[in-house]
């Protein structure tokens, strides 16, 4: 149910991305996704990411946070973990990803 919820998200917040490309690469077992949750188990946004253990970094496939939880520093905290779970469970040292001229936001 998260994981639909997710898609959701990912789907309203990049409206030119095909929602069946979201939900193939959201699904598939290569991929893993940190989902946050409110209190209330609503889903507020996520990460999905494909490890590539053995060249020790991970692609970012997907980042988004729901627009009514924009600016409030959660985008951040879900990037965080997301790196602190990546490094200490897939042992990954970087991650790549790519944004094209619709992306808002930025990593650090």
């Amino acid at each position: 149910m998260h994981l639909i919820s997710l898609k959701n998200i990912y789907s309203k917040q990049l409206p030119n991305m095909p929602k069946e490309y979201i939900v193939r690469l959201l699904l598939h077992y290569s991929h893993k996704s940190v989902v946050l949750l409110k209190r209330n188990g609503t889903v507020m946004g996520g990460i999905t990411y494909r490890a590539f253990t053995p060249q020790g970094f991970g692609e970012i496939a997907f980042c988004a946070i729901a627009s009514s939880e924009q600016v409030k520093g959660y985008g951040t905290r879900l990037m965080n973990y997301t790196k602190e779970y990546a490094v200490t469970m897939d042992h990954l040292s970087h991650f790549l990803t790519y944004a094209d001229n619709n992306a808002v936001g930025y990593f650090t």
